[in-house]
């Protein structure tokens, strides 16, 4: 669901006991996302009054019946204009109507605009390789996939989708419709920018419950996010979200699936790994992610674990790598110049006043990691070295590397190999040619005990939540 930008972020601490009773809850946390919020319903098997909202399969099209606020007035006119794959229902009466204005004299340029936006954006994730969504066997009295211009924007929203049946034969699959503002006014964006990225958000969505309705919310909300960049990447407003996700809050769960817009910023990681593998990776992830019989039916984080590990690679160096990408997002990134690099947790100066520094308890959550820089203080001479010791209390999903920052410009990475969760490493820290080297901490693990009502992947309780690493950092080898 496209909402409205500005809304504040929610604050999220790094301590360890916090990020836990933020993940534990008897219900569902409070959301801006009204898509999920109906797909939730939509599992739960009928109305949901929380919020005043009707039953899920409730279109605007649909009698008022006192429970909703977006349904159109049923005095109102129809009319409804069709492509080959979309049918766009409008009214011509009333604040839902979308302005009336035709150059032909008979279809609206903005309805007309809609069904091209629509048919292109479904067009373009078929070429993408994503399944088409599935048939409604005709509920909207088309054959065409159903959207529905309504003036949502007085609840400060641009879109939603909204699941309603299972598919025969395939009871974790469900056809859907989608509505989109009647007009966008009152956004910060253009309207038909506005048009465009709901259009690639909202439909992603439909085509995602149309290959696993149940799937985790960060993973629905975030590569739905990602495939702005794939449909209308000329827009960018997608970039706005970028410091409520891991690019600006390392320390936050990448899985965390609370109520802020996080889930909307971690769109970089989808962004990460197509670079890293080509676009088709995403599809290929949500393809062990389908929930079609016969299929493996992973859950989020697995799905992609098992990409990773099917491309020949381990899911935390991969994760280290996304963690490094962020801490230079211009070299990491096609589009990174224009996002703001994630902050160092810590930096300080070694060399001949201090040689060594050390912390024996640096707690990180399972999916975050935490950044420390090492600099060369004025004075040291010869060929210094620097030592690199890190321990970690739980090896799994457990990952260590340096980042060596020369100061001609270049970047070496030096992965820090841990066995039974220690291990060690040296790198050059001549101050004539070294700016920065970078340690980086991860907790890439992937174990959890599921269906235990969190806010993380699968509703589980991760298993390696506890992670604490020991880091040393000595200057050898060094002479005034």
């Amino acid at each position: 669901m496209r909402v409205v930008a500005g809304l504040a972020l929610a604050l999220v601490a790094a301590l360890l006991p916090l990020n836990q009773a933020l993940a534990v809850t008897d219900a569902p946390a409070v959301s801006r996302d009204h898509t999920l919020d109906l797909r939730d319903a939509y599992l739960s098997g009928g109305a949901w009054s929380a919020r005043g909202f009707g039953a899920a399969s409730s279109r605007p099209s649909d009698p008022a019946n006192g429970s909703g606020e977006f349904f159109w007035d049923p005095a109102a006119p129809r009319a409804r204009e069709c492509g080959p794959a979309v049918c766009l229902h409008y009214v011509t009466t009333t604040s839902d109507a979308p302005p009336l204005s035709a150059a032909d004299g008979v279809t609206p340029d903005w309805v007309r605009r809609n069904l091209e936006v629509t048919e292109f954006t479904l067009t373009r994730m078929a070429e993408l390789g994503y399944p088409t969504v599935p048939s409604d066997a005709g509920r909207g009295d088309s054959a065409q996939f159903d959207v529905y211009l309504a003036d949502i924007s007085r609840a400060g929203l641009y879109g939603y989708c909204a699941p309603e049946a299972p598919v025969p034969g395939a009871p974790g699959h469900a056809s859907s419709y989608c509505v989109f503002d009647n007009d966008f006014g009152g956004f910060p964006m253009p309207a038909d920018e506005s048009l465009r990225v709901t259009a690639a958000h909202e439909l992603s969505h439909a085509v995602q419950f149309g290959m696993d309705v149940r799937e985790d919310r960060w993973f629905l909300e975030s590569s739905a996010t990602w495939m702005e960049e794939q449909v209308a990447d000329d827009v960018d407003d997608n970039r706005q979200y970028l410091s409520a996700g891991q690019l600006g809050r390392r320390t936050v769960s990448l899985d965390h699936a609370a109520a802020d817009l996080g889930i909307y910023g971690n769109w970089i990681f989808f962004q990460f790994l197509a670079q890293r593998y080509g676009v088709d990776a995403i599809r290929q992830i949500w393809s062990r992610a389908d929930a079609a019989p016969g299929l493996r039916d992973d859950y989020s984080i697995e799905a992609v674990r098992h990409f990773v590990e099917s491309r020949g690679h381990t899911f935390p160096s991969v994760y280290a790598a996304f963690v490094r990408a962020n801490l230079s997002p211009h070299r990491g990134y096609d589009e990174g110049s224009a996002y703001r690099a994630a902050r160092l947790d810590d930096s300080v100066r070694l060399g001949p006043r201090r040689s060594t520094w050390r912390d024996a308890g640096i707690g990180v959550s399972h999916l975050t990691s935490r950044a420390v820089a090492f600099r060369p203080q004025a004075g040291l001479r010869g060929s210094p070295k620097l030592r690199l010791s890190v321990s970690a209390t739980r090896g799994s999903g457990a990952a260590a590397s340096a980042q060596v920052f020369l100061r001609s410009g270049g970047v070496t990475n030096l992965p820090i190999k841990l066995k039974r969760g220690e291990g060690s490493r040296v790198v050059k820290f001549a101050g004539s040619r070294v700016r920065k080297v970078v340690v980086v901490l991860a907790n890439a693990s992937t174990r959890y005990d599921c269906d235990q009502r969190t806010q993380f992947a699968c509703q589980g309780m991760p298993r390696d939540e506890a992670q604490r690493f020991g880091l040393a950092a000595t200057v050898v080898r060094a002479r005034r």
